[in-house]
């Protein structure tokens, strides 16, 4: 439980934007490709931008 609580809005932003991209190959090359396939590949960077931030976060110390 301890990913979850740490990642969970990552895990949500993978899955959505697996499936707006899954849902994009669903049409043919043009605009509605491209704006699912955008709105996926955007929906993953957000994640991945998530994930990488979780080692950045400043971690509270106990005063010595």
């Amino acid at each position: 439980m301890r990913l979850w609580r740490d990642h969970s809005l990552t895990i949500v932003l993978v899955a959505i934007g697996c499936v707006l991209t899954g849902t994009a190959f669903a049409f043919d090359e043009g605009r509605w490709f491209d704006f699912w396939l955008g709105l996926g590949q955007g929906t993953l960077t957000a994640a991945l931008l998530f994930f990488l931030s979780a080692w950045f976060r400043e971690k509270a110390k106990p005063e010595d």
